[in-house]
């Protein structure tokens, strides 16, 4: 074949070709034969180069990753040189082809295929792209509000000193105190006084201008003792100097109190003496240790823009919904405030328990339970006594409490072994002798059935008996004073597997609610209505309780006579159960290792597994 024959050139360079070699000229027949071998050669070499990249991408699909790109790289730059070389029109077209590859790319890709259908990479593996959750704020409830995006993180402490000022200023020390209204007659001389801004502010940058009202006459601060003023369990050390300063710019002002009017507008003049008047003594303060345990910021405290913006939010957003509340229902924020303490207390109450729960290894159906906020009760403060009064929780069985009583009376012993815990104080819970009963009527979910009170499971609807107690287990000995003894009086059953403790006792715990049987005990619990809960929910090895007892609270840990009758009856049937036990010769370690020896009474499938 003729290589200097070229089939894809230009008529015009065949005619120059021709023009040069004349003398060379093939025939007719020639010509024809060499165009079809040289489209033959040109086919031939594009399929074996199909081929080979065919084979190169089946095996680097069976390939390890790492080694795939470069063994690939190599068969391909061979087999586009090896076409290169044995097909030199090839490497000529490829000239000529220059020129298209300066079209945009969107056209190059409608002629022909993607280059994404011959790419190497391995189907399945997809590019990760990061992708940045962008949190959106919430609208505002209130023109005042200011959210979290409104201010810097380094605004935050500075924010809640800001907040702990204002409320020393108004005289809200309590989580309860809500704020008043200013009395008319205030409102009036306060207007006689001032007609502008501008005189509002020459009285307060002026130290010497004149005063409206006797020293004595300024409310402010009145209960800053030496400087120092409690607020909550905290004393504050203000200074007797500021303290002054205060009374000094209320005086001024011609303000008896501090006590801005929320029914109008914050930009008035009333309000914007007011909340110059705070600002211009939280900066004072500022600078000096009354704040630092709050971790103020120096920098912070002196962003006047920042620091109005957070006073119109708690003044005129907070404590605005809060004055609101109050005119709607009067005593509405001091139910709030008190369930809030009273729900603290108890969450308190239920990590001690469980934590020593924990720490003890209690068995783990006790640790279930106690994990329960619900399964605790609330306290309540005696004012002036010094202890807490316990409150009965109506859906809590008798036997229960004597567990939690039992379960105090082990804290107890064990806190008097710790010298850590006898320089901290710790609250005393006294029981009744007349019952209180709680103000937390749901009951917690999925406990055995030997926590909930028979008489209050007797009540509920059928669907809440198979949905709020577990009517398959059991959690305490059928006498739960015998619960959590020391290691050598402990009761064997103890150490017993929940399913065999429960099959061992079933027949003796279960028969008050029903599920033993057609007949139920509820004429005998009818008769444990209206007892108090035995419970003694915390110690205070700091103070004597036996000159503490009166004759309306039984003594720490006592629980009097209120469960002698269910006593008696509960040692009849363990004495019965015993005596059981004897005839068929039977010990407490035999049962233990024989589980499957312990036969219950078959229990109705509809009852049990509801």
């Amino acid at each position: 074949m003729d290589v200097s024959f070229n089939a894809w050139a230009t008529p015009a360079s065949k005619s120059t070709s021709t023009q040069e070699n004349p003398s060379h000229q093939p025939p007719i027949s020639s010509m024809q034969v060499n165009h079809y071998e040289a489209v033959i050669s040109k086919l031939s070499d594009e399929l074996n180069n199909l081929k080979a990249t065919i084979s190169t991408m089946a095996s680097q699909s069976n390939m390890p990753k790492g080694k795939g790109k470069m063994e690939q790289s190599v068969p391909s730059k061979l087999s586009k040189a090896t076409t290169r070389k044995a097909n030199p029109e090839h490497r000529f077209d490829s000239r000529q082809k220059v020129p298209s590859q300066a079209t945009a790319k969107q056209s190059r890709r409608g002629s022909s295929a993607p280059p994404e259908i011959m790419s190497n990479k391995p189907p399945g593996c997809k590019s990760s792209m990061k992708t940045t959750a962008v949190k959106v704020l919430s609208p505002k409830r209130h023109p005042q509000q200011m959210r979290t995006g409104d201010f810097p993180s380094s605004f935050t402490s500075t924010k809640t000193a800001l907040f702990v000022h204002i409320k020393i200023l108004w005289g809200l020390l309590k989580q309860e105190s809500v704020p008043q209204a200013p009395e008319l007659r205030m409102l009036e001389e306060f207007y006689q006084r001032f007609k502008r801004p501008e005189q509002v502010e020459e009285a307060i940058k002026t130290s010497t201008a004149l005063t409206y009202l006797e020293p004595n006459e300024v409310q402010c601060f009145k209960d800053a003792r030496a400087g120092r003023i409690r607020f909550g369990r905290s004393v504050i050390h203000l200074g007797d100097n500021f303290v002054r300063y205060a009374q000094g710019l209320m005086n001024r002002l011609g303000l008896r109190i501090w006590c801005p009017n929320l029914e109008e507008d914050p930009s008035s003049l009333y309000n914007a003496a007011h909340r110059i008047a705070a600002l211009t003594t939280f900066q004072e303060l500022a600078s000096t240790s009354a704040y630092t345990y709050l971790n103020i910021d120096p920098k912070m405290a002196m962003n006047m823009n920042l620091l109005i913006q957070g006073y119109n939010h708690f003044v005129h957003y907070l404590m605005l919904e809060k004055y609101k509340k109050e005119c709607k229902q009067a005593g509405r924020n001091s139910k709030d405030a008190t369930h809030k303490r009273l729900s603290k207390n108890r969450e308190r109450l239920r990590n001690e328990r469980r934590d020593f729960a924990i720490v003890n290894k209690f068995p783990m159906r006790y640790q279930k339970i106690l994990a329960q906020i619900g399964a605790h009760s609330d306290d309540e403060e005696v004012v002036g006594k010094g202890f807490f009064m316990i409150k009965t929780l109506p859906y809590r069985s008798k036997n229960a409490n004597r567990f939690f009583r039992r379960l105090d009376v082990v804290m107890k012993q064990a806190a008097e072994q710790d010298t850590y815990a006898k320089k901290n104080r710790r609250r005393v819970r006294r029981l009744p002798k007349v019952p209180v009963e709680s103000t937390y009527k749901a009951a917690p979910k999925g406990l055995p059935i030997d926590f909930y009170d028979p008489t209050w499971y007797h009540q509920l609807s059928l669907s809440q008996q198979s949905a709020i107690p577990n009517r398959t287990s059991l959690a305490f000995l059928p006498n739960a004073n015998e619960s959590l003894l020391p290691k050598s009086m402990r009761h064997p059953d103890e150490k017993l597997a929940d399913s065999s403790f429960t099959r061992k006792y079933w027949e003796v715990s279960t028969e008050p609610y029903g599920l033993v049987g057609a007949e139920s005990s509820s004429e005998e619990s009818t008769d444990e209505k209206g007892l108090s809960e035995d419970e003694a929910e915390g110690i205070d090895l700091t103070h004597s309780t036996a000159s503490e007892s009166d004759d309306e609270y039984l003594a720490e840990g006592d629980a009097g006579d209120l469960y002698n009758e269910e006593a008696e009856e509960i040692k009849i049937e363990e004495d019965h159960y015993q005596s059981l036990e004897d005839d068929n010769g039977q010990s407490d370690e035999q049962m233990d290792a024989a589980d499957e020896d312990y036969n219950m009474a078959s229990i109705p499938e509809e009852e049990f597994w509801q």
